[in-house]
């Protein structure tokens, strides 16, 4: 057509033709991939016995089938007073029942790693190592909780300096000891009115690459994060890979799905680090006054224990599957 006038119309026209007939051509080959699945999560899904009682004895560990019968794939165990838990027998129901265990733990008064005094914060490292040992002779793979000190405990000041170096040198040794026992330390920040040695998981995260262990990670606790983190999910993002431990719980630690708690978002960030670790439910006994006044529960925060079981494994697992 060169050398002859075109109008503007006629320069259009061809131009959609040509666009059109290149799109045809497109068509006529292999049809357009479908959208690719999400992959499920590969988590594992724990309760903590805190549920049901204080102190986890041998004439407890029927609880361990229940759990199992309810769906769970494993069990938390309270380790406080560690002469109370029968270790053995114990690991002969969670193999009976086929399900793993993790254990929550707590360092008690005069265990304490940001202590001034050097013996408490040996006996703190030396408490730690004692419940490794526990943990590995009842089968379980993750010792989790505050391990830096006693739950309550407030300086009525912020960490210091020095209290930040002695807790990453006792963490440091009781990491050692934990690769040794091939199971993992899972640190946990705790709300301001609990502790003020970690309230934020970017605290949890930076000690850990400071102690460089890959037995120390961090546990997360929505609860926690509920009262400390400007964005739970962005706090979880930020830990990636040193998520060693999940805490799921709802903001009054009541029935997981039944509160203000953002769960959409948490799963979606869970996912996004790739996180194949335990999923636990937390929650307390209402009826164990002792238990109760530590938690700092005053009133009903659900209808049953066996009900908020029951339900917060459901709604869970619901998350995960269209996260």
């Amino acid at each position: 057509m060169a050398g002859k006038d075109i109008s503007r119309r006629e320069f259009l026209g061809a131009a959609a033709m040509a666009v059109g007939a290149a799109g045809l051509a497109g068509c006529t080959g292999a049809a357009p991939e479908p959208p690719k699945e999400s992959k499920p999560m590969k988590v594992r899904y724990g309760l903590n016995l805190l549920l049901y009682t204080a102190a986890f004895t041998k004439d407890q560990v029927d609880i361990i089938k229940k759990v199992a019968d309810f769906g769970y794939d494993g069990v938390e165990v309270p380790l406080n007073d560690l002469s109370l838990l029968d270790a053995k027998a114990t690991r002969a129901a969670r193999e009976k029942a086929g399900v793993g265990l993790t254990s929550c733990c707590v360092l008690l008064p005069g265990m304490n790693l940001v202590s001034e005094k050097a013996e408490e914060r040996k006996a703190g490292v030396e408490q730690i190592k004692k419940m490794v040992d526990i943990t590995g002779e009842m089968g379980g793979d993750v010792v989790a909780g505050p391990l830096y000190s006693p739950v309550g405990l407030l300086s009525r000041k912020a960490r210091t300096a020095d209290e930040w170096k002695w807790c990453a040198e006792g963490l440091r040794a009781a990491a050692e000891y934990a690769e040794k026992a091939k199971l993992t330390l899972a640190i946990e920040s705790l709300n301001r009115f609990e502790t003020y040695v970690f309230n934020l998981q970017a605290d949890a995260v930076k000690m850990c690459k400071e102690v460089g262990s890959p037995a120390l990670k961090v546990k997360i606790d929505t609860f926690h994060c509920n009262i400390e983190e400007k964005d739970t999910a962005a706090a979880i993002r930020a830990t990636g890979n040193l998520l060693g431990h999940f805490h799921a719980c709802e903001n009054d630690r009541g029935t997981p799905g039944t509160g203000q708690v953002p769960w959409k978002k948490v799963f979606a960030a869970l996912k996004s680090v790739d996180y194949k670790g335990w999923i636990t439910i937390e929650s307390f006994a209402t009826g164990i006054l002792d238990l109760c006044a530590a938690a700092c529960i005053w009133r009903p925060i659900y209808d049953s224990a066996d009900g908020l079981a029951k339900d917060g494994l459901k709604f869970l697992k619901e998350m995960a599957r269209t996260a």
